[in-house]
Parts: structure tokens; sequence; C-alpha cells
């Protein structure tokens, strides 16, 4: 028979395992972070990798790079390919837009360090991986501060449900810099003034959200003063989107995204995306004056041009405002991002175009402007201009 000190012995074996992992698993679901993280896919494989959370989804992207098997000087880069999965608890899975059937599957070891394996395709084999988060690159880190609110016209509890209603989902990343710095400065004012329109000067980001939601809801309100029993309910529906993104954090530049969308009734939403790209060693944020040489208007709108066609299946002859836009030639805007493979030129709705024909963004390669390039700004030597691009590894 077992003894009482035996049976002790057993349960604390069968059961010590699963207490030890439940009190050392995070729930990284329930928090929005970003963080920027390097390592290695397999053993030669180096991977960079940028991973956003809200909510328990994950978006980001990565790119890989591997020393050429003859020539270790030479490395071949793969391009920059997004992700978006789901995180619960600490496990989490990226699926890549670029490939179907490619993901990630791991699981946050802790605050810094995530591991897994890598498939391209189900029944593939799975590759090892192990990144930590890393910020000596020329990277940045960023701190994360979110509101998400809901109110209704109708508030006794019966009816709340089927209530008119308006939400409000923010999000914004802001750089964990010396209170002081220029770059810091720069990237708050810009936010400021895209999401409040306004020059106030808020203490803190939470302080800032708390008045756009109450502005917000102040308006809302106003609007609606009143209304009981609207008939068409669709019409008194408010949603107000505010969300911020990393496109590119590495060799001392910065590229954020801030998307700022509107709902107030009507047919539909409207959509605004602002970029900003800040050089952390010119501690200022970046116009194409700051990037181009000389008189670089003209063959970079040239260049622009030529892309559009080719997206939309122009010919030559036929003139833009002939197909729907509302010039014949379109001009570069200050409205860029870049990132490791190059630039990207973005044009809002109603910018060279009707609703109907939606947003255009344009990329350019660096491989084929960076002759036009300053001298001296940091991202005109990137390895790809140098080395070979383009090789998978598996």
């Amino acid at each position: 028979m077992m003894s009482s000190f035996s049976r002790i012995r057993l349960l604390l074996f069968v059961f010590l395992p699963f207490l030890t992992i439940s009190g050392i698993a995070r729930d990284y679901s329930s928090k929005e972070f970003y963080k920027h993280f390097n390592g290695r896919l397999d053993t030669a494989i180096h991977i960079s990798m940028d991973m956003f959370s809200q909510n328990g989804k994950i978006t980001g992207f990565y790119y890989y790079y591997f020393p050429d098997p003859g020539n270790p000087a030479r490395y071949y880069f793969g391009k920059t390919i997004p992700l978006e999965g789901s995180l619960t608890g600490s496990a989490f899975i990226l699926n890549e837009f670029s490939r179907e059937g490619s993901s990630f599957q791991g699981i946050f070891e802790s605050d810094s360090v995530i591991t897994g394996t890598w498939q391209r395709k189900a029944n593939d084999r799975a590759i090892p991986f192990r990144l930590k988060e890393d910020y000596t690159g020329g990277s940045t880190p960023f701190l994360c501060y979110s509101l998400s609110d809901q109110k209704y016209i109708m508030k006794e509890d019966r009816i709340m449900r089927n209530s008119p209603k308006a939400k409000i989902n923010l999000l914004l990343f802001y750089p964990d810099l010396a209170q002081g710095n220029p770059v810091k400065e720069t990237i708050e004012n810009a936010i400021m003034k895209f999401v409040y329109n306004d020059e106030v000067q808020f203490s803190s980001p939470n302080l800032m959200l708390e008045s756009i939601a109450a502005d917000f809801f102040n308006s809302y309100f106003t609007a609606t003063d009143g209304v009981e029993a609207p008939e068409s309910r669709a019409l008194f529906h408010w949603e107000k989107n505010i969300m911020m993104n990393i496109c590119y954090n590495e060799k001392n530049i910065i590229s954020l995204k801030i998307e700022k969308t509107a709902y107030t009734g009507g047919s539909h939403s409207i959509t605004m995306t602002e970029y900003i790209v800040c050089d952390l060693i010119q501690r200022k944020r970046l116009t194409l004056d700051d990037i181009f040489a000389g008189n670089y208007k003209d063959r970079l709108d040239k260049i622009l041009n030529e892309k559009i066609r080719t997206m939309n299946g122009i010919r030559p002859v036929e003139n833009l405002s002939q197909t729907g836009f509302f010039m014949d030639q379109i001009e570069c805007t200050e409205n860029f991002y870049i990132n490791k493979d190059g630039i990207y030129f973005y044009y809002n709705l109603y910018h060279i175009a009707s609703y109907n024909a939606g947003t255009t963004e344009i990329f350019i390669p660096f491989t084929e402007v960076h002759t036009m390039f300053k001298e001296n700004i940091s991202f005109s030597c990137f390895e790809e201009l140098n080395g070979a691009a383009g090789k998978e590894p598996y």
C-alpha cells in the first residue's frame, strides 16, 4: 500500500510542472505593445522582425538575410514580408502575406525572447527560430498608448443593445527617447498636429487620447440631441479610429504610419493616412529635399508616372485624366515612407483620383533611385545596394 508520503510525492510530480507553467506563463494577448526583434532562423539565416499587438491580434513584418556559402562577405537579402496573426496568452501564430501557407508559430519565453518554428507549407520541415528584442542596430523602442470606448444615445439597460452608439479606438506609439531629444519632439508634434488638429500641448499622451475621446463624444451627443427613436439607426452610428504603425525602425531611420478613419453617417467612412520619416543621425523629420540631390523632381515624377501607368494598364498615348485621375501627370508627394527595400509614395483619397479609385501607393526600389540621393543620408548605403538580393534560403 502506498504511504501518505509517497502519495504526496506522486501528486507533486504530476501537478508541479503545471503549477510552475501556469505561474510563469504570462498573458501577452491582454496588452498592446511594439517590439523589434533580431535573431536567427535555423543556424545561418538572420532575421529582423517587427511585431505589434492589440487585443490578441498581431501584425508586423520581417526580412531575412544570409551569407553566400562561397563568399561569407556577400549576403543575400529577402524582401520585407508582411505578417498577420493572433496571440493567445504567450503563444502566437504569424502568417505571411506573400506566401500562402508560410507561417511562424511560437511562444514568448520572456518579455524579450520569442522562440518557435517557421514552415513554408504545412507539411514542410519545421525550422526553429529564436529572436530577441533588440534596439542596438539603430532602432528605437516605442511605448504604446491606447483608448477604446463607446457610448449610446439611449442609455437605459433594456434598450441599450439596440441603441445607436458612437465608438472610438485609439492606438499610438511614442518613441521611448529622452525628453529634449529633437527626434522625440518632432514625432510627438507631428502626431499631435495630425490626430488632434491643434497646437495644444499635453503633459502626457494619455491626456491627449482622453481629450480626443471627450471631443468626439461631445460632438456626437450634440449632433444627436433630442433623438429618441431614430427610424434609420445606421445614420446615427458614429465611429472614429486612429491607429499607428511602424513601417521601418533600423539603421537610425524611423518610418511611422498614422491612419485616421471617421464615420459620422452617410454612405461611407473617410480615411486619411500620414507618414512620418525621421533620421536619428540628422535628428530631424526627412523631406524629399533632404533625401534627393539637385533638380530631382522631374526625374522622380517621370518614374512615378511610368509606374502608375504600369499599375493601371494605361498606355503611353493616354492621358491620366482620361482614365479616372484628376490630372494628366502626377507629382511626387511628401507623404512617403521608406523601409529596407525602397521608398513608398502614398496618395490619399481624393488626392489624385476619385473615392471609387481608392488610395494609391507607388513603390520605388532603392536600386532605381539611389544615384539621385544626397551623399550624407544614412540609408543610401543599405546592404542590398552592394550585396545580393532575391535569393531564398529554402
